[in-house]
């Protein structure tokens, strides 16, 4: 099982790289041969592709908690035909609705004008088409998730993105507009919904249907009744990021939804490539019955989080826009200092991902509702608080705000039902506090002395990170049992995590 979870972690971080590679390739070349504004547009539309959080009603979490519970029988069959009838159900009714309404939604919401409208239109259906498909594959890729075969479902994102941003920069460099790229959308989804029912039923096998209709109403109940509480969360979710872009592209204008959507796909690769570590910790974490063991993994991983990431916040916090000067070139002020406080607020809330997994693998859902609330109220505020003054600023004062709250909150949550915190003891926090001062203050005489965007892209990294260590090594942050933990019976891993963090 170990072995497992290491492969479809690594598998993850492997996807996510690419992935990244990919995004920052094409990213560039779009708004180079397009313009800011057409980019803009685009990301605009894209919102559209978090309609079905609307009609997503927990069932995908729901599926992979059931499934990783009862392992392979006729109830787990049950559970996944309905479940599929359920998605093509909804997510049809929500595309017919998508395409009555259209004007409303892209002039009267979104606020685009009559002539965008007209170029955009295929596009915009194309999303809508390429949503049911990648919606329908949610289920099969479920199962893979259940068996703990996460590795296979990275091999396959792989292949999506790929074809789906390779497909974009070929049709961007043959000179076509916006949208022909509707068809990169559909021709990357329709190839990995097959290749997700593929793999998925030559691992799970043939599912059996004989008794279904008897049973339909019962799973239906148990998969709503669990999975709305999880739907209830998600369905808030939407009015976040999705909503707030909606927000800007109303009340400030369609040029910086793009500034804001690329400071937000930064923050996604990054955030992807850690969720990739932590992927297989859900279906783990819902198996488990002792609570002193999910306690104990819940704890020493985010620990351990922690001090990963405190040196990646300050590396970001200075190197940031000099990475968007050599990536994009252009409007790097406003793209660096949204992504630099977004990425830190999100850097900072990842360490309590192995907390919210926990919370909807041991039938606390609901407390994500409220965590999502905390999260869409004070967007909202901060955002309608601060426009008048800042601007387009408001919105990252209000992501930034929404964050910390929610961060807050899920650590109180944590307290009260595992009675334990990220750390054990004030020295502990007085320790990180310092390992943050010192690495702060070591990146900002760096960076007094180097003005080239390229030497400070290739020496603060490093150097922050070998700071990192040593101090990390001087305040015996990380013990000898940690090292046997996390390295196994690899007596490499153990002599090479001995020498780096032991004296």
């Amino acid at each position: 099982m170990k072995k497992q979870l290491v492969k479809n972690s690594l598998t993850g971080i492997l996807q996510a790289i690419l992935t990244a590679l990919l995004v920052f390739t094409v990213i560039p070349v779009f708004i180079k041969l397009l313009g800011a504004k057409e980019y803009g547009i685009f990301a605009t539309i894209m919102v559209i592709g978090n309609l079905n959080t609307f009609i997503n009603l927990g069932l995908m979490q729901s599926l992979v908690k059931f499934l990783a519970e009862q392992g392979k029988c006729d109830e787990s069959d049950f559970d996944i035909s309905v479940t599929l009838s359920l998605v093509i159900i909804s997510m049809s009714l929500l595309i017919i609705l998508a395409f009555v309404f259209k004007r409303i939604i892209l002039i009267n919401i979104l606020n685009l004008t009559e002539y965008e409208v007209a170029n955009v239109y295929f596009f915009y259906a194309s999303v809508l088409l390429a949503n049911f498909f990648l919606f329908v594959g949610q289920v099969f890729k479920s199962i893979l998730d259940s068996i703990q075969k996460i590795d296979i479902n990275n091999y396959l994102q792989i292949v999506y993105n790929a074809t789906y941003w390779g497909s974009i920069l070929v049709i961007l460099l043959l000179g076509y507009g916006i949208n022909y790229l509707g068809i990169a959308f559909l021709f990357s989804s329709i190839l990995w919904l097959s290749l997700t029912i593929y793999f998925s039923m030559k691992h799970w096998g043939v599912i059996k249907l004989k008794g279904i209709r008897k049973e339909f109403k019962r799973i239906t109940n148990k998969q709503l009744t669990y999975g709305v509480k999880i739907y209830a969360s998600g369905m808030i979710a939407f009015f976040y990021e999705p909503f707030t872009k909606i927000l800007i592209s109303h009340f400030i204008g369609v040029t910086e939804v793009g500034f804001f959507d690329i400071a937000l796909r930064i923050r996604s690769q990054i955030w992807g490539l850690i969720s990739k570590i932590f992927a297989p910790l859900y279906p783990f974490l819902a198996s488990l019955n002792d609570m002193n063991k999910v306690r104990k993994y819940v704890h020493d991983l985010e620990q351990k989080t922690f001090l990963v990431i405190v040196p990646i916040i300050v590396i970001f916090i200075f190197v940031i826009k000099s990475l968007i000067t050599l990536w994009i070139g252009q409007n790097i002020e406003i793209i660096s200092v949204t992504s630099m406080f977004i990425l830190s607020a999100y850097m900072l809330a990842v360490t309590s991902m192995p907390n919210y997994q926990y919370l909807v693998a041991q039938g606390l859902a609901g407390k994500t509702i409220i965590l999502q609330i905390f999260n869409v109220v004070f967007n909202a505020l901060f955002f309608f608080l601060f426009l008048k003054t800042f601007g387009y600023y408001a919105a990252v004062i209000g992501n930034v705000a929404a964050i910390l709250s929610s961060y807050v909150l899920s650590l109180y949550y944590q307290k009260k039902y595992l009675d334990s915190l990220i750390f054990d003891s004030f020295s502990q926090v007085s320790k990180i506090l310092l390992v943050f001062v010192i690495l702060l203050s070591i990146g900002f005489l760096v960076k007094l002395f180097i003005k080239s965007d390229l030497l400070i892209i290739t020496i603060i990294p490093p150097t922050l990170a070998l700071v990192t260590i040593v101090l990390y090594k001087l305040f015996k942050v990380i013990t000898k049992d940690d090292i046997i933990r996390y390295t196994g019976n690899n007596k490499l891993l153990f002599n090479i995590g001995m020498k780096i963090f032991i004296w």
